[in-house]
């Protein structure tokens, strides 16, 4: 970045907006567009998911003596398999609580339970 405009306040577009049609011509609508009428095949969105996950050896539920009850590939699955949402999922897993006082929400660490 240029000496000049470290500070924003220097910059020639701090405080201005585009236009819509500045906008419209900045973005690739349609032919221009690389990926127009395109899609992603079904492994290449299975590895584009398993990339992104946080959890890679996934998530399980848990019993309150440690024993494994059933394994989700992502927190998001786990929260559909019970009907909550992925925040509530999250908030379990990262804070170490008990769910329902039945459930503990955890990552799997090794291979053995698959």
């Amino acid at each position: 970045m240029k000496e000049y405009y470290k500070d924003k306040n220097s910059h020639p577009m701090y405080g201005k907006n585009h236009t819509k049609e500045a906008l419209s011509l900045i973005s690739k609508p349609g032919g221009l567009n690389p990926m127009y009428g395109k899609t992603h095949s079904d492994e290449t969105r299975s590895i584009m998911t398993k990339k992104i996950n946080k959890y890679l050896k996934g998530v399980g539920i848990f019993d309150l003596n440690n024993n494994l009850i059933k394994k989700f590939d992502n927190n998001v699955e786990l929260a559909k398999y019970l009907k909550i949402s992925k925040v509530t999922v999250g908030k379990y897993m990262n804070n170490n609580l008990i769910y329902d006082n039945i459930y503990i929400f955890k990552p799997i660490e090794n291979k053995n339970f698959d």
